[in-house]
């Protein structure tokens, strides 16, 4: 043909080459893939580009391209070559199990560049054997221990506010929160603090920082190589291609040395050559240095990564809640005044402990709704059975393929928590229906792989919105429900771009007596 005179046979051999493959991945998907038989649109059965279209284009949009299909072809549906996804609040027990072994995905750990984490470990068993020694460091008795220290922080932050207030200009709250519960994990697992919240602005730097790690990850999910690439380049480099990544480089410099160190430390009986150098107590490192763990699992640069995650996991979405759960109490003047009237019933002097809030009817209840209404992780966490065939309905799942859940399809969905959209607390007072209710609350996951740092935020958060809310007089400052609504998955939930995110005016602030003896 003229066409195949007009080119050179070298590009007419690739270009057939070409067809012939893509032909060949096209049948194999569609037509002879274990998958082929389950519903969904054909675009995303054939290739991850549809994916990488919805939210690497336009801006973390496939969690909502997901939902449009559940509403078209039922609760499962596959949403790629290689994986389901499953809308049904019943089956969340058996994807998430506590009992049975569940594998991650790829596609969703290796999103942050720290395959050693515990967080990183695709392989059941090598999950369990990471997850194992940090147990009983993040356990609600442990926390509970900690309640001198987190007292201290939420001190911190509030000297921060009363200093705010003078200043008559709007306080982003997701930075002190970020600042407050950053401090917090760094000194429990690090036993150093950064000192964000010494800064008269709560470093908003880091806040940046954070949203330029997941932004990154999101953007790169199916290239996971650049992110590896990211990491062999040097500093100056990595600044120069985006400023905002630094602090994280040097955070993650900061955790190696911290590791070297405390194992260097072991290694000499407690000394060190350098007798001006203090190394710190009762930190992850140590819990996993003491641990049973293989010797392979205590390397440095392991060490590192597991703190890292921790430290990144651990205050940003903690954050988030915080500040989403403050802007609900300042739109909902009633709500904020049932919260404050019972404090006020059951501690009125403000000394109360942390046991003690946590039996506060209201403000569990509170604490619980925000936690349902900020998604702090919006996308899919993947699982797979890795040698069983999974069951849903009449359909047989194969084992290894990755099937993912929403937690925000679960804490909107209308017959669970009817108007779900607002913010409404008394859904849980009554104990019966409360105890209904949690087994729909997933927003740490849920089974043996869920988040291992559930007791800290729990604490931080009760701690914080009891302190702050007794203590301060806000008002919102140009803010909207649409600037916490989510309407973007960056795997943490993000509402529309170009929002400002949650202002506040510091009106008045009166301070409340605590007595250190229950601290």
């Amino acid at each position: 043909m003229w066409w195949q005179a007009m080119l050179p046979q070298p590009i007419l051999a690739v270009t057939a080459a070409t067809v012939l493959y893509a032909g060949w991945l096209a049948i194999s998907r569609l037509w002879l893939s274990p998958l082929a038989r389950f519903p969904g649109p054909k675009l995303a059965a054939l290739t991850m580009w549809y994916e990488f279209y919805f939210d690497s284009l336009l801006g973390g949009q496939y969690t909502f391209q997901i939902a449009e299909m559940h509403r078209r072809y039922g609760p499962i549906v596959r949403i790629s070559p290689f994986e389901l996804h499953i809308d049904d609040p019943e089956y969340y027990d058996v994807l998430y199990s506590r009992d049975k072994p569940r594998n991650k995905s790829l596609h969703l750990t290796g999103m942050f560049g720290a395959p050693a984490s515990a967080f990183g470990s695709v392989d059941h068993r090598r999950h369990r054997i990471r997850r194992q020694p940090m147990n009983p460091f993040f356990s609600q008795q442990r926390i509970r221990t900690l309640e001198p220290m987190l007292r201290r922080m939420v001190e911190k932050l509030c000297a921060g506010l009363r200093a705010w207030k003078g200043r008559n200009v709007p306080l982003h709250l997701y930075h002190a929160f970020n600042a407050y519960t950053t401090d917090v994990v760094v000194e429990y697992s690090m036993g150093e603090s950064f000192h964000y919240l010494d800064d008269p602005d709560f470093t908003p730097q880091w806040s940046k920082t954070i949203e330029a790690i997941v932004e990154v990850g999101v953007q790169f999910k199916q290239f996971q190589w650049v992110i590896g690439l990211f990491e062999l380049l040097p500093r100056w480099l990595v600044v120069l291609i985006n400023p905002d990544i630094g602090p994280v480089i040097d955070q993650k410099v900061e955790s190696l040395r911290l590791a070297n160190l405390i194992i260097d430390s072991q290694s000499n009986g407690g000394a060190l050559p350098d007798e001006k150098t203090s190394v710190p107590k009762g930190t992850l490192f140590h819990a996993l240095l003491n641990s049973k763990l293989p010797a392979e699992e205590k390397a440095p640069d392991r060490l590192s990564q597991e703190v890292f995650t921790v430290i990144s996991a651990g205050g940003e979405t903690t954050a988030k809640n915080l500040s989403t759960l403050s802007f609900h109490l300042l739109h909902n003047p009633d709500k904020l005044q049932r919260l404050r009237e019972e404090l006020n019933r059951l501690d009125p002097d403000g000394t109360a402990s942390l046991v003690e809030y946590e039996t506060m009817p209201y403000l569990t209840s509170v604490m619980l709704e925000g936690l349902r209404l900020t998604n702090a992780v919006a996308t899919r966490l993947q699982r797979s059975s890795p040698d069983q065939v999974m069951m849903y309905k009449d359909w047989a799942i194969p084992p290894g393929t990755p099937v993912g859940m929403t937690s925000m399809f679960l804490h909107h969905n209308e017959e669970i928590f009817p108007n779900a959209q607002s913010f409404i607390p008394e859904r849980w007072m009554d104990p019966e229906q409360r105890k209904a209710l949690e087994r729909y609350l997933v927003p740490f996951s849920k089974g043996s792989r869920q988040c291992v740092g559930i007791p800290l935020a729990r604490a931080e958060i009760l701690l914080a919105i009891a302190t702050i809310f007794r203590e301060f007089e806000m008002e919102l400052h140009e803010t909207t429900v649409e600037d916490v609504r989510i309407v973007r998955d960056m795997f943490n939930g993000h509402p529309r771009k170009g929002s400002q995110g949650v202002r506040v005016m510091i009106k008045s602030c009166h301070e409340h007596p605590r007595a250190s003896s229950k601290s």
